[in-house]
């Protein structure tokens, strides 16, 4: 009889077991169609609303004091916000030009190092271990010479004709900063109302919850990054100013800044940085960068346990994993979508799993 119990009880555990992988599952696939295809249609509605929900206590406050419309206070934030924006990545991308004109002025000088550079290496070897040193040097040129034809045939062209393509990109982002401030405008003046709207329905309690905690994530991960970013961009920005490099302190916040890149980061700089030292004669320059290089990696991944792991109660390894599954399924904003999507799964699965637990706050703690 009490086989027949435990036999009862075990079948229970696993028909549990095997829905809440079901709902873990429907979960998953519910934010992927979420993000890949409904984002990029609700997304300017999405930050209207959310700097709407943020700034409204100050726009009611202003308006009670100075008698100035939410809306256009509202418009006039979100417009001074995105000249500012839109100033400073200006003046990131003619910092870039500039750099990039440098270095396709220094072309011929940049070539006639590198053969230098390969003729000595080449010259070592057949030395040291009596190789062709003659043959491996124009072996490697002609590598080299063909890879530079192949650049100039198909690489640069290419480029050119998706010159469309980028003017599109950005219509596309003027089009979407207009849209979200016409929102904002809207949703500042009805705010109250639909606030109102929305708490008459008792599952909004329940969705307030769950945004509530996934905001409270979102704005431990951004912190986060922020905290790290900063860090990396000053210990780079230091070191190659004390390493004694050209416009150090510049090239080193950039390198920083970079570090932004998923699985590439500041080595995106630092590492074309120290071969071309070492095409000057630089070795101890192009040695610090290498140091530097793995110092930053280093930094960032004592540092993201820290401060994004434990205080998400996200294992850092999770966290790895959804920036590299968001960067495949969703392209270069995969680095925002993926933790975001991980987060937001976490939530609706616990949510759907205990309704009770949610949304009477009886759930899991911060």
């Amino acid at each position: 009889m009490k086989l027949y119990k435990g036999g009862i009880a075990m079948e229970k555990k696993t028909a549990v077991k095997i829905k809440e992988y079901i709902v873990l599952g429907v979960s998953a696939i519910g934010v992927y169609i979420g993000f890949k295809f409904l984002s990029p249609l609700a997304a300017p509605f999405i930050f209207a609303f959310g700097f709407v929900a943020l700034f409204h206590p100050l726009l009611e406050r202003v308006q009670e004091k100075y008698h100035i419309k939410k809306g256009i206070l509202a418009a006039s934030i979100l417009l001074l916000f995105c000249i500012t924006a839109g100033i400073g990545i200006w003046c990131l991308v003619i910092f870039a030009i500039q750099k990039l004109g440098n270095l396709f002025g220094q072309i011929d000088l940049f070539e006639e190092k590198f053969c230098i550079f390969v003729g000595s290496c080449c010259d070592g070897i057949e030395r040291k271990f009596g190789m062709d040193g003659d043959g491996i040097e124009s072996f490697i040129m002609e590598r080299v010479n063909i890879f530079i034809e192949n650049f100039q045939v198909q690489v640069v062209p290419k480029i050119m004709n998706e010159s469309v393509s980028y003017v599109k990109n950005i219509a596309g982002v003027i089009s979407f900063l207009v849209i979200m401030i016409i929102a904002a405008v809207l949703l500042a003046k009805d705010y109250n109302e639909i606030m109102e709207k929305l708490r008459e329905r008792e599952e909004f309690k329940c969705v307030a919850g769950i945004i509530k905690r996934v905001l409270g994530h979102i704005g431990t991960f951004i912190r986060a990054q922020l905290v790290i970013l900063l860090m990396i961009s000053i210990l780079c920005a230091v070191t190659l100013f004390l390493g004694g490099f050209e416009s150090g302190i510049a090239v080193g916040l950039f390198a920083g800044f970079m570090d932004m890149l998923p699985f590439v980061g500041t080595g995106i700089i630092l590492m074309p940085l120290a071969f071309w030292q070492i095409l000057n004669g630089y070795y101890t320059k192009a040695v610090i960068c290498v140091i530097l290089y793995v110092v930053c990696a280093l930094t960032r991944e004592f540092l993201e346990p820290k401060l994004i792991g434990e205080k998400m109660g996200i294992f850092p390894v999770a966290i790895l994993f959804s920036v590299y599954a968001g960067v495949k399924l969703f392209g270069v904003f995969g680095i925002v979508k993926g933790p975001l999507a991980l987060i937001i799964i976490d939530e609706i699965y616990l949510f759907l799993k205990d309704r009770k637990g949610v949304c009477g706050n009886e759930g899991r703690t911060e």
